[in-house]
């Protein structure tokens, strides 16, 4: 599927930017049932650590994995909305200011820049899900941002995640099937990566449901309304595997 324009992932970034503000303001205390153990302030001060780390990054234009600093972590005595909204701002502005072609270190395979804005928009447009769902809110996301996601999971991320931290990919292959438009996916592991095709074509497992429904339950998201069919056992292995 086609990748959407360095503009587009950075304008998708900052409505969902908006949104987790909107969402986290006044609400820190609620839980946040999709990460389990969390509450809003801590979902937003994990985005805000990632915002961090990929400033560190992109800032300086790393070839080599470096740790974020200081702005890691909200000063003493800050509001942790305060420094996340800070973090934010950071981040938008690295990412306007970088070609997307440009080489860069990341975790995955994909080594240049616009790794990180295809990640940044995914990131927070699935945790701004999180606190939708926190909220007892309608789950509300671009459906074209959807599908790049599953595809950013599957094709640039899940095999080099696997390798670097040594997981077993699951026993069996994963077809993924939109019903609210085009979109079919089919994912079969082999030793030391997965194989990623769009086609209609039967799985070990198959889930289907909206493009939403479907990004959510690849990243563990659990109870989105998908429809399962096939193996029980392999599908939990799946929406288990996310990093």
């Amino acid at each position: 599927m086609a990748l959407l324009t360095p503009p587009q992932y950075v304008d998708s970034l900052r409505r969902s930017i908006d949104d987790v503000i909107q969402l986290s303001t006044g609400n820190l205390d609620v839980d946040v049932s999709d990460c389990p153990g969390w509450k809003v302030a801590d979902l937003i001060k994990h985005v805000g650590q990632v915002f961090a780390m990929v400033d560190a990054i992109v800032i300086p234009r790393s070839q080599v994995r470096v740790g974020p600093g200081a702005e890691s972590q909200p000063a003493d005595g800050q509001d942790v909305l305060d420094w996340f909204i800070a973090r934010s701002q950071s981040v938008v502005r690295s990412l306007e200011n970088i070609d997307a072609s440009e080489s860069l270190w990341t975790w995955s395979d994909r080594q240049d820049a616009g790794f990180y804005f295809r990640r940044m928009a995914n990131e927070v447009a699935v945790h701004a899900c999180d606190l939708q769902r926190a909220m007892s809110l309608p789950v509300v996301m671009d459906r074209s941002l959807a599908c790049d996601g599953i595809d950013e999971l599957y094709i640039d991320m899940m095999t080099g995640w696997a390798k670097r931290f040594g997981k077993t990919f699951p026993a069996g292959s994963l077809h993924l099937h939109c019903t609210d438009g085009e979109g079919e996916w089919l994912i079969v592991p082999s030793v030391d990566r997965v194989v990623v095709t769009h086609e209609h074509a039967k799985g070990d497992v198959a889930w289907r449901g909206s493009a939403v429904a479907l990004i959510l339950s690849a990243w563990g998201r659990q109870q989105t309304g998908i429809e399962i069919l096939g193996d029980a056992e392999i599908s939990e292995q799946w929406s288990n595997f996310a990093p």
